[in-house]
């Protein structure tokens, strides 16, 4: 009985734990006519930075990108190096914006000793709290490479957090660059 109780005990933890990680939101489009079965060969461009706000993002973080993308689809494809013939292209874009969350929240915590009357002088709700946060989204498009016709785009959001070493930025960009890509070449 105790094991099962420790064991049962470890599941919820485990299932909390599980519940904590921050995963990306994925989003996926692509053209339904054309056969993906005839890709064999990619070439991964170089990103551009060209606005402010991507100018913020390191190149080692942009290299370090380049380098998952193309150990991803690598495992899947061959690869056409910078200059070689390529059945597609891959783009990828970083983009990093402030966004504006607005929520009410409730101050009342129960009922109180006594209970709701005129001695209860708490508003339900102090009405919108403003917060600004930092938005990240990671794009990949993949474009036929004879005529740069788009077949796919592979978007991921995810919520920023200040403190980040370089590091943790660029283990967060591997994850989202693996969530985005398990999606390709879209299953039908």
């Amino acid at each position: 009985m105790r094991l099962i109780r420790l064991g049962v005990g470890l599941l919820l933890v485990l299932g909390l734990l599980a519940g904590c990680t921050s995963t990306p939101s994925v989003v996926t489009d692509y053209d339904p006519e054309f056969s993906f079965g005839e890709l064999n060969r990619f070439r991964v461009e170089l990103a551009e930075q060209e606005d402010g706000n991507s100018l913020l993002i390191s190149p080692f973080t942009l290299s370090h990108l380049q380098r998952v993308i193309e150990s991803h689809l690598a495992s899947r494809y061959e690869s056409a190096g910078e200059d070689g013939e390529a059945d597609f292209v891959v783009r990828y874009h970083i983009v990093v914006e402030d966004r504006l969350d607005v929520r009410s929240y409730d101050q009342r915590y129960g009922f109180g000793y006594y209970g709701y009357g005129p001695w209860y002088r708490y508003p339900y709700s102090h009405g919108p709290s403003p917060r600004v946060y930092r938005q990240g989204t990671l794009i990949i498009d993949i474009a036929r490479a004879e005529d740069n016709k788009p077949l796919w785009r592979g978007v991921a959001e995810q919520r920023l957090y200040d403190g980040l070493t370089p590091q943790e930025q660029r283990q967060r960009l591997s994850a989202a660059v693996t969530e985005v890509l398990s999606n390709f070449p879209p299953v039908r």
